[in-house]
């Protein structure tokens, strides 16, 4: 086995601990030793691949971070508009397509940083960069942030928090649905009013 395939295997087997632990007892309780445990190597090879704790945590979740603004930004070139979705299957924007399918690929590390046992910080630093994000479409769609129905603070929270209820809710299911139905789901979301999405029937 080549030395770059060993590096592949431990950091795997590492990944791999960090997942179990992490949702069985949480970030805050697990240690090295907990972690070395699981895995199956001794302290010295984990401390080649990370400095302590703290650093391992930040990497894994500067992955997440950093390929969810990537993904976005590839396809910053797609303008986003309305969409009449009352009737029949809307069309998904590239970027959400894209976003969804890789929390799919990294499903059981999504679900475990952002469970109960992960890191609440990596929640508020997602929906500061979807903010802004979602800040810079609005100025390439309107030439500029406003005005809105309501302040703009308020209509960014209301999105973003959409957004992260969404994917929070298909991490914890037993059953979760595809990517595609996510997707779907929340495109539908983006135009649909609370009624409509509870099928509420006018008076």
């Amino acid at each position: 086995m080549s030395s770059n395939q060993k590096v592949v295997n431990t950091e795997r087997k590492i990944k791999s601990a960090f997942i179990y632990l992490t949702e069985t007892k949480g970030i805050k309780a697990m240690t090295v030793s907990d972690i070395t445990k699981f895995a199956r190597i001794n302290r010295s090879t984990f401390y080649t691949h990370y400095r302590d704790k703290t650093a391992m945590v930040s990497d894994f979740e500067d992955q997440i971070l950093t390929h969810i603004e990537k993904l976005v930004l590839d396809h910053s070139d797609e303008k986003i508009g309305y969409q009449d979705v009352s009737e029949g299957t809307p069309h998904v924007c590239a970027a959400v397509e894209t976003v969804v399918d890789y929390l799919n690929q990294e499903f059981n590390m999504s679900r475990a940083l952002l469970g109960p046992g992960g890191d609440s910080q990596l929640e508020v630093k997602i929906r500061k960069l979807l903010g802004r994000l979602i800040d810079r479409q609005l100025v390439e769609v309107k030439g500029q942030t406003g005005p809105t129905k309501i302040p703009d603070n308020f209509a960014r929270e209301i999105i973003v928090s959409g957004l992260m209820s969404i994917i929070k809710v298909w991490l914890t299911e037993g059953n979760p649905e595809t990517p595609k139905e996510i997707s779907t789901i929340i495109m539908k979301t983006r135009y649909l009013s609370p009624f409509d999405l509870l099928n509420v029937k006018k008076a």
